[in-house]
């Protein structure tokens, strides 16, 4: 194919100087020709790309496609079951809720029934007629001074840096409207995460972005600063994240905006690292000490902490010493290893952490092993999109859950997989102003609030297809899971209970 490339060309262009010397008006042809000419000598000389330089030009079509792949997959050749990390009838979901349009389905479940894992709920011969829960679960233990009553359903950490300006602004507007609490990431707190006036979660990072010191340790007045404000509900300490727990996260310098540096206390248009450890902190003593301390800066509001569970005799004994000193965080948030993240080192995306099931029935047992269940409240995180989705988690031991590529749907996300190359095509992820400005905040943030509010809806109807008139009748045993071709267990059968649940 090289050698034919040469010998086409040679032939193209005297071709093309013969016509042109023959029929001078047709000079023309030579703008349409030569670029291609040009490019596919580039590819004919260059050494990075076998396939290019095999097959000059045409290799073209091959990069465009390996670089493509997904959205060509998503758009063109996957069924409504197929896509990752969602399928379609998942997005479609949270599409219809999020436009509050018809939200019914035709013609029978598109997935099958008798595929191993395959999960379901079993309804009640004799639904309830009604329905009374407020969907709002209390999180404070008894060393919290203010409580704070949230939703059942709140917004997942993002950082404003990890998605943009209108994105933030968008989903605070939404959480206004609807009710929920906004965790801020760990990027910072931001005036569009008070734009609004929404209940917010201020989460502190390894990076400990907004409250830093110039060396990048925590800085207590500057986390003082940020605690009192009325917003600010409670504050979560991300000590992991399930799509990367166990390392670092980077911002690239592209995305550091001065604006993104000063909400940080970075500098800008350099790379922001967040390390794998906390300096404030290095073993459970020291971190329930630090729990303290920010209960203090914050005059008594609930701090809990992030985790993506890992070495269980590790959490366990975490656990065990929050029982014997009798002091602990005032809610544990447990992040899955299906977590989502805009960029994540390879092996941890793929391979690291528990998923959300196994370490939300874990947790769940571990503290009512060791009497703590009551007192500490229990958020999951990891895939939350529908209202079954609530129901499992909360079935597993659950008080809340959090959901953010749900919320991400409902802002018009397609999931083109672009989150780390600041080329979001939806203004989500992305710093490009023409892309950001493209996502409108009062269009979206009602789609926000749609969401919410119409999921919301949909587990009080599944709640009452089930015969139960609220929350306290939630049980493992009415969920089943197919183990293989011939059987199936219930959560119960195959979580089994601890013993004093």
């Amino acid at each position: 194919m090289r050698k034919e490339f040469i010998i086409t060309s040679i032939i193209l262009v005297l071709a093309l100087a013969a016509i042109i010397i023959l029929y001078p008006f047709l000079w023309w042809l030579s703008l349409v020709l030569l670029p291609f000419l040009i490019l596919g000598l580039f590819d004919y000389f260059q050494e990075s790309d076998n396939i290019r330089r095999n097959y000059p030009l045409f290799g073209r079509v091959t990069t465009f496609l390996e670089k493509e792949r997904h959205v060509v997959q998503e758009s063109l050749l996957l069924n409504r079951t197929e896509g990752k990390p969602f399928n379609w009838i998942q997005k479609e979901i949270v599409y219809k809720r999020a436009a509050n349009v018809n939200k019914s389905q035709p013609f029978g479940t598109q997935i099958p029934y008798g595929e191993v894992g395959r999960e379901w709920f079993v309804h009640s011969t004799y639904p309830a007629k009604e329905v009374n829960d407020d969907f709002r679960v209390t999180v404070g233990s008894s060393n919290c001074d203010k409580p704070y009553s949230a939703s059942i359903l709140n917004l997942a950490g993002m950082s404003y840096g990890s998605i943009s300006k209108n994105a933030t602004l968008a989903l605070n507007g939404g959480a206004k409207i609807a009710g929920f609490a906004q965790n801020t990431g760990e990027g910072g707190f931001t005036p569009y995460h008070q734009e609004y006036g929404a209940d917010i979660i201020f989460q502190i990072g390894t990076g400990y972005f907004g409250c830093r010191t110039e060396e990048g340790n925590f800085d207590p007045e500057k986390f003082n600063n940020i605690a009192v404000n009325e917003v600010v509900k409670m504050i979560e300490i991300k000590i992991s994240q399930g799509a990367k727990p166990g390392f670092g996260a980077i911002l690239p310098a592209k995305k550091n905006t001065e604006e993104i540096a000063k909400f940080r206390h970075v500098e800008k248009g350099t790379e922001i690292l967040s390390p794998p450890y906390h300096s404030a902190f290095g073993n459970d003593e020291q971190m329930i000490s630090f729990v303290e301390k920010l209960r203090k800066l914050s005059n008594g509001k609930p701090i809990g902490i992030k985790l993506c569970i890992g070495q269980k005799d590790e959490v366990e004994k975490m656990i065990r010493g929050f029982a014997e000193k009798q002091n602990y965080p005032d809610f544990i948030s447990i992040d899955g290893a299906e977590g989502g993240s805009g960029a994540a080192h390879m092996e941890s995306l793929h391979w690291a952490g528990l998923p959300i099931v196994e370490a939300v029935h874990f947790v769940h047992s571990t503290l009512t092993k060791y009497k703590l269940r009551d007192e500490i409240t229990l958020i999951a995180a990891g895939k939350i999109i529908s209202a079954f989705d609530i129901y499992r988690m909360l079935a597993l031991g659950a008080d809340a859950c959090y959901s953010a590529r749900g919320m991400m749907f409902a802002l018009g996300c397609v999931q083109s997989l672009k989150c780390n190359l600041d080329t979001c095509p939806t203004g989500i992820t992305t710093m490009v102003p023409s892309r950001v400005e493209s996502l409108v905040v009062e269009d979206k943030k009602t789609k926000v609030a749609n969401y919410h509010k119409n999921t919301i809806e949909a587990f009080k109807e599944l709640l009452g297809s089930m015969g139960l008139e609220n929350r306290k009748g939630i049980h493992k045993k009415y969920i089943f899971r197919r183990i293989n071709e011939t059987e199936t267990k219930t959560y119960e059968e195959i979580f089994i209970k601890p013993s004093k649940e």
